[in-house]
């Protein structure tokens, strides 16, 4: 009789299955990557003689992810999977094999064993699909872009160069498709600065315990109904195409514009990144200049850098920072916690209002290593004269835990949606 294996021999054996199948199926998903599909492919290219092929992503700037947050992104990922698996089951009469390119990627692959159909399905995933936020019950219209291809079998190449040689003409589809998208997405952004027909909406900032409003922040959204509608989409994309700073001045100007509206004892909290100071230098127009057009002067006035836009550019940032002190404009870092740059930028621009990024407030009454990073951001602003701002606050606990940690200030649904005014 054989001895009983070794527990410990066990258990390492199944760690090693565990490692092996997590390198060949997403963990968010669940859905397999492109090497544990090949021999499916393999047979129904064998079979059907030629396969057609599509490249599918969600439809979203680069930078999503570091906006929303890896978790909501994986939410947003597993959302399409959903969205594909039951399109597959219900809509598409043939046989499909749907995976994944890569582990904890955004590109999904399908075969379909019949051309026909694949015309239909293109037709569906022209549609786009719905996605419901978890937190707020907002749902939304994303675009899926995406890429055909077709895999035909010839006798003298080997099956898997096949295999990949489609994959590679849908995925050349799939960037044409994106260059004419892009062609006409960028005339629709300058038609919308032209007629300035963008959306500001402001959210309250309000001081505990009184809840009293003591600012807003103003958000713009892109031509309403349009993929350039979501703010992430819309300045995303004018990054991305060279005309951030005209964006950025239009709506710098428009938020000041109808925040004359606003009661004349609150302040005005305003985004604008390097981007938008240069091209201001480069019109001769200052931020000045822009506030005193308005009911607002500079004493009103925050503007807030991210991390990031300092971290991309610091002695210019620190620099016209300094000029804009000195007019009497009051700094804010945002999107603190974002991991972009550590304390010393607080350190280096010395701001007035620290506002902590939102992954940093989900969970916050559950999570204690979060509590501990908010603890050190507090305490440093107690130092150096800052107020912190928490944004994205949705719950009691939340807002009743930052109050524990001295934060004093918020902003998010849980007191106020963005509104127009």
């Amino acid at each position: 009789m054989a001895d009983d294996p070794n527990p410990h021999d066990l258990v390492e054996l199944r760690t090693r299955l565990l490692q092996y199948r997590a390198s060949l199926f997403d963990p968010a998903t669940r859905l397999p990557t492109l090497p544990v599909v090949m021999d499916r492919a393999r047979r129904l290219l064998d079979d059907k003689g030629s396969v057609p092929v599509f490249v599918i992503r969600l439809e979203h700037e680069e930078h999503l992810e570091r906006i929303v947050g890896w978790e909501r992104y994986d939410a947003l990922l597993c959302n399409v999977a959903r969205y594909l698996g039951d399109v597959l089951a219900h809509r598409v009469h043939c046989d499909v094999i749907l995976c994944q390119e890569a582990v904890r990627g955004d590109v999904f692959i399908m075969f379909l064993a019949d051309r026909a159909e694949a015309g239909r399905l293109q037709g569906i995933l022209a549609g786009g699909i719905s996605v419901t936020e978890d937190d707020s019950g907002d749902t939304s219209l994303m675009a899926l872009q995406v890429g055909r291809g077709l895999i035909t079998r010839r006798p003298a190449e080997r099956t898997e160069r096949a295999i990949y040689s489609g994959i590679l003409q849908a995925r050349q589809d799939f960037h044409r498709r994106g260059e004419v998208l892009d062609e006409a997405r960028l005339v629709e952004a300058r038609r919308a600065l032209t007629e300035r027909s963008l959306t500001t909406l402001f959210q309250p900032i309000v001081g505990l315990p009184e809840r009293e409003i003591l600012g807003y922040e103003a958000l713009t959204r892109g031509p309403a109904g349009s993929y350039l509608g979501p703010a992430e989409n819309f300045f995303g994309f004018a990054e991305r195409s060279g005309i951030l700073g005209e964006v950025e001045h239009v709506c710098v100007e428009l938020a000041i514009e109808r925040a004359s509206r606003l009661p004349r004892d609150v302040m005005l909290f305003i985004n604008l990144s390097n981007h938008g100071l240069e091209y201001l230098d480069s019109i001769g127009i200052s931020l000045v200049d822009l506030v005193a057009r308005s009911s607002f002067g500079p004493e009103r006035c925050v503007l807030e850098i991210t991390e990031r836009t300092y971290a991309e550019s610091q002695a210019a940032l620190k620099h016209r920072v300094g000029e804009l002190r000195d007019a009497g404009f009051r700094i804010a870092i945002d999107d603190m916690g974002t991991g972009y740059s550590a304390l010393h930028v607080l350190a280096e621009l010395q701001p007035d209002f620290i506002k902590l990024n939102h992954m940093l407030v989900r969970d916050l009454p559950t999570e204690p290593i979060k509590r501990n990073l908010v603890s050190a951001i507090t305490s440093f602003a107690g130092t150096s004269r800052s107020v912190v701002i928490a944004e994205g606050v949705e719950r009691e606990d939340e807002m009743q835990a930052l109050v524990e940690l001295g934060v004093m200030l918020q902003q998010g649904f849980f007191f106020g949606h963005p509104k127009m005014v």
